[in-house]
């Protein structure tokens, strides 16, 4: 453990490196890096900086996760079995570079919280800092306990404790409410300051964050509504009468990229991964595009951008023995899940990420390879939490708890916030003749509205705001992998090649063999709020 277990001032040990990269484009940024950081004092830390470090942190944690999500829930290709992609070796904390994984950054995390509150007992006027490092801690360990049960956090980052023992999963989740608490609670006396550098919201207005912290709690509340339906009843409703959550996009929690690849890589990894010399590294989900495609959703150019408007034949044929695996028509070349056959030349011809988040491009019939047309350069977002996640989630609270609202008025308000948000996000590179109308987008909420009012039961009405909030986490899939576990919903394609679904993910092997408090978990093991059946999905 020893990696989360150094003296606390090793945690902000580069965060002045760190961010005057990550922030290089930024010109009003100016460093002195005549000393050295690695000789700085947790006094001589710049609060600023501190935080910097964690929004950036949380970023690149968010983004290990996404990527085995989003794979594993089907919103792009899942090469081979469930059990070859997820593994122990899957979130090492000490695979090179040492830093730059999950579980380091994590602990790295919660490191610079107790750090943060540790200068503010001195210093009132960082409470801000503090504040919103707790609530970036409180999202930290939130997903933690979601993607592998019980883990160290009480004895964590104690630099006495060198083998600290994992904390009940229950309980963390008790604490991060706590920890919520009393961050907003600081920041709501703090409202007329202002957060320099915020990476987040760019204005840096706390109340944004208040928002950000209440739409947690929203989204916590819903995980346990399954083993405490009162108080999951009590806490939403509380949510909706105090008027805090999250409301439009303005609002929307997000880490923005740049166009800039110097002096560090800054455009969003979807567009390094498909645009630069070489193409596609990645398949696009068949089942989402064939979804989207069929029911004529506004966002599918936004989502998915056509290299090729030719169909795969002679050496570029993928599946050459099964075509329908891999390509579903009008030149969307894809995979079906977890197909794993033989790749074939087809890097700058495959379906590859639009524009929508990665900040790709957008697809006008453009019929020419990524690398020749790329779009926004890079400049996406990663969508950690947004407004249109907030109303799924009490549309879907007021269909199963009875809570504040009306479920078709809040469906229709998600739907609509999401398609406005991406049609926005790609607004710079889209042709007006492939704009989707104000018509087009009508008919299509229109469809999705007369399917709910169509439902007979509420778990039919729960199915479809679930399929809707599916799609809407594309460039998320954390919070799809979550609802999935807790509903069984949406109803997805059968993976090709059979294996039990992953209740959880793999905690570092290299964390274990350290830590004899700590002990493999395995992929079917179930957390605390997924009190389903095993093997009920796939």
């Amino acid at each position: 453990m020893k990696k989360i277990k150094n003296n606390i001032s090793r945690y902000f040990v580069g965060v002045a490196t760190s961010v005057a990269i990550l922030l290089g484009s930024c010109d009003t940024t100016e460093l002195d890096l005549t000393v050295s950081p690695n000789t700085l004092s947790p006094e001589s830390a710049d609060p600023n900086f501190i935080l910097n470090q964690m929004q950036i942190d949380l970023n690149r944690l968010f983004e290990g996760v996404r990527d085995e999500a989003t794979t594993t829930m089907r919103l792009a290709n899942m090469f081979g079995a469930y059990q070859s992609n997820i593994e122990n070796t899957t979130f090492n904390a000490f695979a090179p570079p040492s830093d730059d994984n999950v579980w380091t950054r994590g602990y790295r995390i919660n490191g610079n919280r107790l750090l943060l509150e540790s200068l503010a007992e001195s210093n009132p006027d960082i409470v801000q800092q503090k504040a919103i490092g707790g609530l970036i801690t409180a999202y930290t360990f939130t997903l933690f306990v979601d993607i592998f049960g019980d883990i160290p956090f009480s004895e964590a980052n104690d630099p006495v404790i060198l083998n600290p023992s994992p904390d009940d999963q229950v309980a963390i989740y008790e604490e991060m409410f706590t920890l919520i608490d009393e961050s907003i609670s600081e920041l709501q006396g703090e409202t007329s300051r202002v957060i320099s550098n915020d990476l987040y919201f760019p204005n840096g207005d706390l109340t944004n964050w208040i928002k950000f912290g209440n739409t947690l709690k929203l989204k916590m509340y819903n995980q346990i509504s399954t083993i405490d339906a009162v108080r999951a009843t009590n806490g939403i409703n509380g949510l909706i009468a105090g008027g805090n959550l999250m409301e439009n996009a303005s609002d929307d929690f997000q880490f923005n990229y740049t166009t800039d690849s110097a002096p560090a890589e800054s455009r969003h990894p979807y567009f390094t991964e498909n645009y630069l010399p070489g193409g596609a590294a990645i398949y696009m989900s068949n089942d989402l595009m064939r979804t989207m495609r069929d029911s004529d959703d506004p966002r599918l150019r936004y989502y998915f951008y056509r290299q090729s408007l030719t169909d795969p034949s002679g050496d570029d044929l993928p599946c050459t023995t099964t075509l329908a695996q891999c390509y579903i028509g009008d030149f969307y070349w894809g995979r079906e899940h977890t197909n794993a056959q033989g790749i074939p030349a087809d890097n700058l011809a495959r379906t590859i990420y639009g524009v929508y988040p990665g900040g790709g491009a957008f697809d006008n019939d453009n019929n020419t390879p990524g690398t020749l047309n790329t779009g926004l350069d890079g400049a996406g977002i990663n969508p950690i939490l947004l407004s249109s996640y907030a109303k799924f989630i009490q549309a879907e609270a007021a269909i199963t708890l009875g809570t504040t609202g009306d479920p078709r008025t809040l469906l229709e308000e998600g739907v609509r916030n999401h398609i406005a948000k991406v049609m926005a996000f790609g607004a710079a590179d889209a042709e007006a003749a492939f704009i989707p109308s104000t018509a087009d987008v009508d008919t299509f909420v229109n469809s999705v509205l007369s399917d709910y009012d169509a439902a007979t039961t509420d778990t039919e009405r729960q199915t479809i705001i679930i399929e809707q909030y599916y799609i809407t986490t594309y460039g998320n899939g954390i919070e799809a992998f979550n609802f999935y576990r807790r509903t069984g919903l949406p109803e997805l394609e059968d993976p090709i090649d059979a294996s039990p679904f992953p209740r959880s993910f793999i905690v570092p092997g290299d964390e274990v063999n350290v830590n004899p408090n700590f002990n493999f978990n395995q992929l079917t093991d179930q957390v605390f709020w997924d009190n389903n059946p095993a093997g009920f999905i796939d």
